[in-house]
Formats: structure tokens, sequence, C-alpha cells
């Protein structure tokens, strides 16, 4: 059992000169620093480290200093929230797209540093979306920008010409926004990025569809991210349904389990400013088209899950504890990309795994989302088990060191990994040994999430 280090102080700098200090001090004097921007209780283990560390809370700083229509950006500091985010955006008839229901404590530039999926892959046109200029600190405790807030020119300088430091790449020809996305703090701690927004709906029509079997669902997804068709989308089971609507009513659970069908697919249409009616009508009949070609109907609801109410629930946060633990406490989660085809050949893999520890395919929550206009496709699949019970948390961590050593020998991709990293990155030791050379060069005495990966 991996021994986790509490840390030894909190440290909460005002702005990003205290900040800047703080990091060459830890330098001089040796200290690991991990950062934190999110609201307690995490759900996953990001924060944990083997090294004795202070941990430096960014949760304050709550400034959004840019919301811009015209150029369809905004821009936060770290401890931002989504509520906070989106009840700022709405005046400006704008919003943000977000991945499955976030819990209300959750960092918008912590999500987006992760890259965690979001639930309307037409919007995204790269992984790294929708992150646009970012500002940040090496581990060196050098003080740099991306993108066009790179410049020339300052900030406010580049605001009294029209600027609003929307474009992700740059100075020049480096990106090293990317440096820092998906390194969990590892790198570098950003101060403030910007983020690409989209108009918000003017109305809008939910669908869901129906299936026995991911095969079936499959090829109309294609069909319609291939056109560019419809808005929010994705895919859960039953059981990942059921949880998402039941929250912590297990008898409403056990009900909707019951009811569900086996998967089903959200498909939103929208209409924004320009001829909203008109838009949702024409994308109606494609999308309906395409659905009726695979033997699939749009439907207004299943059982007792709408689909308007199943995309609010979607869209929205999901308040303080994750809604993958509001059923027994703990969710075992182990999420990867592939492409949609190749989804389910891989989760029935871990289903078979499963299997080996007790734990049935019924009892397996599936959640698929396309990404960048379907050219990958994030998976997950949860687990839930007793938080209090040691023997069940034992058997989820025998399970998922079991699961994710065959999916990676089938094939997965894990490119946000939490609790079995040793193993994944002994998949690709030449690109381990590379990401130990950028370690070195952005972070040269180790002082940001020291031991974190074996860096």
């Amino acid at each position: 059992m991996i021994s986790i280090c509490q840390p030894s102080r909190v440290l909460a700098p005002g702005d990003v000169g205290e900040l800047q200090r703080l990091i060459q001090h830890a330098n001089e004097v040796s200290e690991s620093l991990v950062v934190t921007s999110s609201g307690s209780p995490r759900f996953r283990d990001g924060l944990a480290s083997e090294a004795a560390h202070a941990l430096v809370d960014l949760s304050s700083w709550k400034r959004i200093d840019l919301i811009d229509r015209r150029n369809r950006v905004c821009r936060v500091e770290p401890g931002v929230t989504y509520d906070a985010l989106l009840e700022a955006l709405q005046p400006h008839g704008m919003t943000l797209p977000m991945p499955l229901a976030p819990r209300s404590t959750k960092s918008v530039l912590a999500a987006v540093m992760d890259r965690e999926p979001i639930t309307w892959p037409n919007k995204q046109w790269d992984g790294s979306d929708p992150v646009g200029s970012t500002e940040f600190l090496f581990g060196s405790g050098e003080h740099f920008r991306t993108g066009a807030a790179g410049g020339p020119g300052s900030i406010e300088a580049q605001r009294k010409a029209g600027g609003a430091q929307k474009f992700s790449s740059g100075p020049s020809h480096t990106d090293f926004h990317r440096v820092l996305q998906g390194a969990q703090g590892t790198m570098g701690i950003v101060t403030w990025a910007t983020l690409r927004t989209e108009l918000l709906p003017s109305i809008e029509d939910p669908h869901l569809l129906s299936a026995g079997s991911l095969d079936a669902l499959i090829p109309y997804v294609y069909d319609v991210q291939r056109a560019l068709l419809g808005e929010h989308s994705f895919i859960l089971n039953h059981r990942a349904a059921a949880m998402l609507m039941a929250g912590t009513d297990s008898e409403k659970f056990a009900s909707l389990c019951e009811s569900l069908p086996s998967f089903l697919c959200l498909q939103n249409i929208a209409g924004f400013e320009r001829l909203p009616e008109e838009r949702v009508a024409y994308q109606r009949e494609d999308i309906g088209a395409h659905a009726a070609r695979h033997d699939l109907a749009l439907l207004p609801a299943l059982d007792a899950v709408s689909a308007r109410d199943l995309l609010s629930r979607s869209t929205g946060t999901c308040g303080d504890v994750d809604w993958r633990c509001h059923l027994r406490g703990g969710c075992l989660s182990v999420f990867f990309l592939t492409t949609l085809d190749r989804a389910p050949a891989l989760a029935a893999c871990f289903e078979a795994c499963a299997r080996e520890h007790g734990v049935q395919r019924a009892e397996i929550g599936l959640y698929l989302q396309p990404i960048v206009q379907n050219h990958g496709c994030h998976v997950e699949l949860m687990i839930s088990y007793d938080s209090h019970s040691q023997s069940a948390q034992a058997n989820m961590q025998r399970l998922e060191e079991d699961a994710v050593a065959r999916l990676l020998d089938a094939g997965a991709f894990f490119s946000r990994p939490y609790g079995t990293a040793d193993r994944i990155f002994a998949k690709n030791p030449a690109n381990f040994a590379l990401l130990r050379q950028v370690k070195s060069l952005f972070d040269p005495n180790r002082v940001l999430h020291r031991g974190k990966w074996g860096l």
C-alpha cells in the first residue's frame, strides 16, 4: 500500500507576485508544493503525494475579469467554479461547454487543464479546447504567458487595441500550455486562462434514443457527428443513467435500473439567436432521418427519464459530492481514450476482469463521450462501493490494477493517469524518459508535486 503524506501546511498566496516568491523560496529550501483550486470533497486522488509537501490553495482566486461576447471568450482565475462562471456568462447570452454534471466546488480551470471531456463534442476542434491563452509559473518560478497573451504588448495594451487573448498557440511557434495540460500540477501552476465560450441556445429540443446494445447506437452517432448536426450528445448505460438521475435516492435508482433500456443516447438539438426555430426544424429532420436509417427513434422520454431532465442534469452541477459517489459513498472510475467503434470491445474487456473480482456486468456503469467532433471517445467505467468498507476499497484497488493492465494491452490510451500511473508510463518508456527531461527543464529542483509519477 502506498504511504500518502498529509500536507505540512496550507499556503494561500494572495496574488501572482506572492505565488512566484513562494515557488522561488521552495526552490531555495527544496520544499515540495502541491497545488489545488477546487473545493472538497474531491473525487480523484490528484492531490495524493508520497513526499512531504505544502499545499498551495488557490481556491480564493475567483476573478472573472473578461467576458467578451464579440470574441466569445472569458478569462478566469483558478478558484472560479462552474456555477459562478455560468451565472456570470448568462446575462451576456453565453455559456461554456462543461463536463458531465461536475460537482459545484469544481474549479473550471482545473477541469479544462485536466482535459476533462465536455458533453458538447461538435464545439471542440482540438483536444485542448476550450483553453485559449494562459498565464502560469513554471516550477523554476519563471513567469510565462502563452498564446496571444504572450505579446506583443501588455495585456492592458492588447485590451485597448481590441485583443481578447483568445488564441492559444504562441508566442511564435511554441505551445507551452500543452506542457501543463494534463500534467496535474507537476510542470507549472496556472494563474489564469482565457476560455472559448459559446452562445447560449435560444431554444433546445432534446431527445433520447434507446438500444439493447452499443453496436446499435454507434453508427448513428458517427453519422450525426460527421455532419456536425445537433449539440450535446453522449451515451450512458442504464446504471450510469440511474446514478446520474437518482442522486442519493436509492429507491429511485433501483426503479430506474429496472425500467431504463440497456443503453441510451442523449441528442440535443438547439437554435441560437438567428432563425432558431428554422435551425431546430431542419436539424430535427436530418437527425431523425439518420436515426430511422439505423432503426432508432428520437423520443422525448424513456420511462421516468425525460430528455429535457437528463439534459438539465448533465449540463448543471450535481452538488458538493460527485454524482458517481451518491449511491454508496465510493466509486471506482476507470477512464481512457479510444475510438467510438472500439469502445464496446474495451468495455467487454473491463467487464471480464471485473467478474474475476466478484463484480457482475449489471453493477458496472458506462459513460461514452465523443470528443473533438467524434475523432475520439472518452470511455468511463464505474463501480459503486461502500466507502466505509476497507475490504471493498482493497478489492476495487486490485480490480483497477488488473483492469488497467488488460486495457493497456487491448489498446486503451490513458491520457489522464490516476492511481495506476506507474503501469501506464511503463508501457512507453521512451515517452516517459522524454517527460522526465521536460520536467528537468521546467521544474529542475522538482518542487512541484515531487515524486508524482516517478518524476
